[in-house]
């Protein structure tokens, strides 16, 4: 929950970033995606969306509305929905399943704590969140979907994975989709900032970031854009 409608208003005039080979988006809180969708000229997504499409669900936001709104992406799995909220896998896999349906990008949240990293269960946990994924197979429509590796240990702590940790990791996802005849692509997410986004863009089994704090500020978003 940051950016006021202000704060909003002075990132739309100040971003300016044009390509055809980049996929670009900001998901910012749900008060503020009209203006962002009629005002900047990216693609604009939600921080969550309701594993139900529509009903007696106060507080929910319901794909397909996002859909009419016009926006083309949600986040699904986020580490806050999970730490916070108690999103389960289970429910997270409803989600992109009403994503899907509702033609929305789902950009499913993977990672691990920093008790599990450092109890080496990483690989564990991830393989935990990512089977029931593998096990509806969307492949058929794989674009609509984006696995996006994110050590909760490190989202917003300053702290980021060597640059081998972050290939080991990422690779393992890719070749745990492949056992199962998928392929997603895989964005790294947790600390990323422009003195550190062109290393972690250059690691093969990277598709692109999640960013958290850089991307508030329209200069530093911009930063981590020309990086691609």
């Amino acid at each position: 929950m940051n950016q006021s409608l202000d704060e909003v208003k002075s990132f739309c005039k100040e971003f300016q970033h044009e390509s055809n080979e980049l996929y670009v988006g900001v998901a910012p809180q749900a008060v503020h995606i009209p203006y962002l969708i009629d005002n900047c000229s990216m693609n604009i997504g939600s921080q969550n969306c309701s594993e139900h499409i529509k009903g007696a669900f106060t507080g929910e936001l319901g794909p397909s509305f996002l859909k009419e709104l016009g926006v083309s992406f949600s986040l699904i799995g986020h580490s806050e929905r999970r730490s916070l909220f108690k999103e389960t896998t289970h429910t997270c896999i409803k989600k992109i399943e009403n994503a899907h349906l509702n033609d929305l990008l789902a950009v499913y949240c993977i990672g691990e704590t920093l008790q599990e990293f450092e109890a080496a269960k990483t690989k564990d946990v991830l393989k935990t969140q990512l089977l029931p994924l593998l096990d509806n197979d969307f492949s058929n429509n794989k674009e609509k979907i984006v696995i996006a590796y994110e050590p909760v240990w490190a989202i917003g702590t300053g702290k980021v994975p060597t640059l081998e940790i972050i290939s080991e990791v990422t690779s393992f996802i890719h070749e745990t989709c492949l056992q199962h005849k998928q392929d997603y692509s895989v964005l790294y997410g947790g600390s990323v900032k422009p003195t550190n986004v062109k290393d972690i863009s250059q690691i093969d089994t990277v598709q692109g970031v999640l960013v958290g704090g850089a991307s508030l500020k329209a200069d530093s978003f911009m930063s981590l854009c020309s990086a691609f």
